[in-house]
């Protein structure tokens, strides 16, 4: 008898990885377009990690830089609604290994 499933069988499974693959690689695009135009003084202190509803969660790996980049949140907060059209309404920075220490 034949062990391969029909391919039918995995589509549900495999549509839901490939959207949260798209997700993904938009959070990557976004990520990488704020990069460019990030406020000079937190450049390369965060990254954009999630949109969940209308928060945009970023990390930072240190918490100086978290609290640098809180700082400057109004400014990053314009730059997502302003330049990329993304509707949200308050950031939430998170430490990468608070969770660790």
């Amino acid at each position: 008898m034949n062990d391969f499933k029909p391919l039918l069988d995995s589509l549900p499974a495999t549509a839901k990885m490939a959207q949260i693959i798209k997700r993904a690689e938009r959070l990557n695009q976004l990520d990488q377009l704020l990069q460019q135009q990030l406020p000079a003084p937190v450049k390369g202190m965060v990254t954009l990690a999630n949109l969940r509803g209308e928060t945009a969660i970023v990390l930072c790996k240190t918490q100086m830089e978290a609290s640098k980049v809180r700082m400057y949140s109004r400014s990053i907060l314009q730059i997502l609604q302003n330049e990329f059209k993304v509707s949200v309404k308050k950031i939430k920075v998170k430490v990468e290994n608070s969770s660790q220490k």
